[in-house]
């Protein structure tokens, strides 16, 4: 492909609702432009942007693809996104990476959950974007019920039809541009006149269309209100400043897989939406424009937006160029360990395909290969560059999965796998949790995670039995208790004697543990001090209630025996185990639990079904927001309630609820559930 200067380049990311026809849209697009000979089907496996087995499997994108085609003699590049929720950092880190977007709607199903969700993510974003009523060839399209839908799903967008369709469901021809008043029919899309019985709606669209267009630009207003006419390349003009502001959001109609209405569509796009010359990346450090404006000085920087591990080519990753030109053989320097790097090896993307190339051009998105240590977030800049862009603010984990090797083999191979598999996907974690000694694979949804341990087995040789993570409780103490413990073994031998008088206290939340001696008078030698506190961490990481490790305690010896033969390290500290045990259980021993924020996004008709779940999950609501037409509820609410939140919120909100956790500190579990829990652990322990 040949090289395009920024000017000359677009990327657009698509979004939508699952099975919406984002990859399908991409094929066609690829397709007309001859980057690619025949469209594939996404049913088939046979989709550029689809490639990975699961996606085969499942029918749907699991994640982030670059379908670039050349029209106009202009590039564009579509970064095609998953629909499904799960996937929320890959659709994060394509628009990180583009300038604007389009979302596609079934024309039979409307706007869907994704939909709104797409729409939220471009409101944060504040990027330019338009609407795809994609599908219009199905059986019960109705493309203005699809509209009024819009409209409810996307609260304060300005929705302006630039195109009609002519016909719909199975009578679905083409399209009419309402700029150029050309009607468009069949896959060719020849040119034709305005079919009659749509000139009164043609005329009606059209008048909406020129005053969105004059509204957008002063000098257009003032030529509009003297009822003077706009001309095409003027409406033209007011379209492109009302979607790079926002203020107009353009809808589309096509049907992707019979491609109908996508060369209109590649038609507009070419002039609509903004070149990569206009992006202004978020840089870590920035304080005001000024230094957004001195960018200009700071040669060439980059943001890699996805890692992929490659059993054949290693390390890839896809990188979009902001500044300069990452050049083959040069150095860079990678911001995450602020390392300095040869880019041996510098490619174009095509779906799964990677060509050899010289560079990768300022504004262009390609993959560099053999970067040991740049992953997904990083900034690629030279070696003496201070430039860092901000990475997408990816979301925490919600849902968690326990992972155990299988056999002692996949128990060597574990760790470096599930480091491997988190690498390729931001949102995906591998934690260890010392209070359950589990290991946990974290993400955002349960099909992600899912996905995860699939790749596990088929791209790594691991196998993993996966099992629902126990709640990290934690144990302390309520109040101050004694006792006195004396060991004492006589084997015939030389015999073990210790006596141990000790007092446990507790601390303020956060502070720990705490050893102290109070012993005076030689009672027991210091020697031995440290055995008696060894002893006591033992029981610590065991726990004395139900198995979890106590916290937010002062340990204080205050008198002992000792025997000038008998006595030594291992009878301290069994001395010192014991003593704890039964001093732990004189000051109270309880269970803390952990505690999360949670703020949950609804709509607002399913307020008082939240409310009321809350309160059964032993939640305390801190407050409420208002965005537009949905409903915010902050509140504290413990783990244990929590853990598989996603299902439950779902059900009650028909998909359209979301909501993101943080953990806040740990409380005492209130009585009555203390003895539920020590049970549950047994249990759990005997099945182990």
């Amino acid at each position: 492909m040949a090289e395009y200067n920024a000017s000359k380049i677009r990327n657009i990311s698509l979004l939508g609702h699952s099975r919406s026809g984002k990859t399908t849209l991409a094929e066609a697009c690829l397709y007309n432009s001859g980057a690619i000979s025949r469209m594939g089907d996404t049913e088939e496996g046979s989709a550029v942007c689809d490639w990975d087995e699961e996606e085969h499997a499942r029918g749907i994108s699991l994640g982030l693809a670059v379908a670039p085609y050349v029209h106009r003699d202009l590039k564009c590049n579509l970064v095609d996104t998953p629909g499904d929720p799960s996937f929320i950092g890959e659709v994060l880190s394509g628009l990180s990476v583009t300038e604007s977007s389009l979302i596609l709607v079934d024309a039979v199903a409307g706007a869907e959950v994704g939909t709104e969700l797409a729409w939220l993510r471009i409101q944060n974003q504040e990027r330019p974007c338009a609407i795809v009523i994609n599908k219009m060839d199905r059986e019960n399209a109705d493309w203005e019920r699809t509209l009024e839908s819009l409209s409810g799903a996307c609260p304060g967008a300005n929705l302006i039809p630039i195109q009609l369709p002519i016909g719909q469901a199975l009578d679905f021809q083409g399209i009419v541009d309402l700029i150029q008043l050309q009607a468009w029919l069949g896959v060719g899309e020849s040119g034709t006149e305005i079919p009659s019985e749509l000139s009164d709606l043609v005329e009606e669209h059209r008048m909406i269309l020129v005053e969105a267009a004059a509204e957008s630009d002063d000098e257009l207003t003032e030529k509009y209100l003297e009822e003077e006419d706009l001309t095409s390349a003027e409406v033209q003009q007011g379209l492109i400043q009302g979607t790079a502001a926002g203020t107009v959001i353009p809808v589309f109609f096509a049907a992707a897989a019979a491609n109908i209405g996508i060369r209109s569509l590649m038609d507009i796009l070419a002039w609509l939406m903004p070149t990569s010359d206009k992006a202004r990346p978020k840089l870590v450090s920035q304080v005001d424009s000024s230094e957004a404006n001195a960018q200009e000085d700071q040669g060439v920087f980059a943001l890699s937006c996805k890692t992929i591990i490659d059993r054949y080519m290693g390390r890839i990753n896809y990188v979009r160029v902001f500044h300069g030109d990452l050049i083959k053989g040069e150095k860079a320097r990678v911001s995450r360990n602020n390392t300095v790097e040869d880019l041996v090896n510098v490619h174009t993307i095509l779906g799964k395909e990677l060509e050899p190339a010289h560079k990768i051009a300022v504004g262009d998105i390609g993959a560099l290969s053999k970067m040991a240590d740049l992953t997904t977030g990083d900034t690629v800049s030279d070696p003496e560059g201070e430039i860092v862009l901000a990475p997408p603010d990816y979301p925490m984990p919600l849902y968690s999965l326990a992972v155990a090797p299988a056999t002692k083999a996949d128990s060597a191979k574990l760790g470096q796998s599930l480091s491997q598999v988190a690498e390729e996907d931001p949102t995906l974690s591998v934690v260890n949790v010392r209070e359950t000694r589990q290991t946990l694979l974290q993400g955002v949804g349960d099909i992600q995670v899912d996905v995860a341990v699939k790749r596990l087995e088929t791209r790594y040789g691991v196998q993993v039995e996966t099992t629902v993570p126990k709640v990290p409780y934690m144990e302390t103490v309520t109040r101050t208790g004694s006792a006195q413990y004396r060991h004492k073994k006589q084997t015939g031998g030389a015999g073990q004697f210790a006596e141990v008088h000790m007092r446990v206290e507790p601390l303020e939340r956060g502070q720990g543990f705490e050893y102290e001696s109070e012993v005076y008078g030689g009672a027991i030698s210091s020697v031995y001090l440290p055995s008696i506190e060894k002893g006591v961490k033992q029981v610590m990481e065991q726990g004395v209630v139900a198995g979890f490790p106590a916290v937010d305690l002062r340990v204080v010896v205050f008198d002992g025996k000792e025997h000038p033969v008998d006595s030594k390290d291992i009878a301290f500290q069994i001395a010192g185990r014991e003593v704890f045990k039964m001093a732990a259980s004189e000051a109270g021993a309880t269970l803390l639990e952990p505690i999360y924020r949670v703020a949950i996004s609804v709509p607002e008709d399913n307020m008082g079904d939240i409310m009321g779940d809350l309160t059964n999950r032993r939640g305390r609501v801190l407050g409420m927001d208002q965005m537009a037409n949905r409903s915010i509820v902050n509140a504290e609410v413990p783990y244990a309630e929590i853990m598989r939140y996603g299902t439950d919120l779902r059900s009650m909100t028909q998909g359209r609820g979301t909501y993101e956790i943080e953990f806040l500190h740990y409380e005492p579990v209130p009585k009555h559930l203390i003895e539920r829990v020590i049970a549950a652990n047994k249990d759990e322990e005997g099945e182990e």
